[in-house]
């Protein structure tokens, strides 16, 4: 028998957002799930809810994907170096097994031969590799699923969902009391409709959440203001956001940040309540039952800084 821990939607609010209980399957059923699996070569977008319970993913293999759900794109390298040991550009199953290691120490006692993320990676033998183009294309796609998960849930089949449903998504992953809460709500529903209240569509929700990976570039960037005590203004926090990502902000985007976060309505960014909820936001960013073990991520971060250093030497 086989005791595997399998990740699961949960009323489809994320797509790794707890784990369920331990799940027994006999040797047939394992093999059957594995032999499933689909290969990194062919097209996998919804790769999680195609498989939905047809798949095996271990603990420390849902660490890893936890921890890289809220990093930048630019991040992507770093990761990738860190676990290619050899420095070769490609990884093998025995390279990415290293990582699993360091995630499981303390948590699992056990490894799993094989599981349905590893065989996506390197075939049922083990003896495939995955370029950096693949690493990254499979980040983007997980990054991407998710958020498509928690939008679906609010946009019930339609191309957009209201502003009030926005605020929503945002709160929703954060530990703000619901009379805290209110006092978003009271804004978004009593300040006056502009003609860019049509709703956010997917690709503007995409847009504002990749912004939250690079948060704390962000909270630099409007540090600058308050130390200048110069009040962040629309135009101001667009500028903002241009130098950190490179990338202008969707105007509405920009309108109803300010419709949420405009503390007393005076059109300036209250600086410091956003930043404490999109922190908080980003943080719990599929991990709201289970949390990162520190000593797991603590060696992750450890390694990376290491395999850094020997790159630059």
């Amino acid at each position: 028998m086989y005791r595997i821990i399998s990740v699961l939607y949960k009323d489809q609010k994320a797509l790794v957002k707890r784990l369920t209980d331990l799940v027994e399957l006999t040797e047939k059923e394992y093999e059957k799930i594995i032999r499933s699996a689909p290969s990194h070569s062919k097209e996998t977008r919804g790769l999680f809810r195609g498989l939905g319970k047809g798949a095996v993913i271990s603990y420390p293999e849902y660490l890893f994907l936890v921890s890289i759900l809220s990093k930048p794109r630019d991040h992507f390298l770093k990761t990738f170096q860190m676990i290619d040991h050899d420095g070769n550009w490609v990884l093998t199953k025995d390279e990415f097994e290293l990582v699993e290691q360091l995630f499981s120490k303390g948590v699992v006692d056990e490894d799993i031969e094989n599981t349905t993320l590893k065989v996506h990676f390197f075939n049922l033998d083990g003896n495939g590799v995955i370029t950096f183009d693949d690493f990254v294309h499979f980040l983007d796609n997980l990054q991407k699923e998710c958020l498509e998960v928690e939008f679906n849930e609010y946009a019930k089949g339609n191309p957009s969902i209201p502003d009030s449903a926005f605020m929503e998504l945002l709160l929703s992953r954060t530990i703000l009391c619901e009379p805290e809460k209110d006092k978003y709500r009271n804004r978004v529903a009593n300040r006056e409709l502009t003609e860019t209240d049509r709703g956010v569509s997917f690709c503007q929700y995409s847009q504002f959440m990749n912004l939250l990976n690079d948060i704390h570039d962000l909270e630099i960037a409007l540090r600058m203001f308050q130390i200048a005590k110069k009040p962040v203004t629309p135009d101001e926090f667009q500028r903002a956001v241009r130098v950190c990502t490179g990338r202008p902000l969707d105007d509405k985007l920009i309108q109803l940040t300010f419709k949420i976060f405009d503390e007393d309505g005076d059109g300036n960014l209250g600086h410091e309540e956003f930043m404490k909820v999109m922190k908080d936001r980003i943080r719990n960013r599929g991990t709201v039952d289970v949390q990162i073990p520190p000593k797991s991520w603590k060696a992750f971060k450890k390694c990376v800084h290491e395999r850094m250093m020997i790159s630059s030497a």
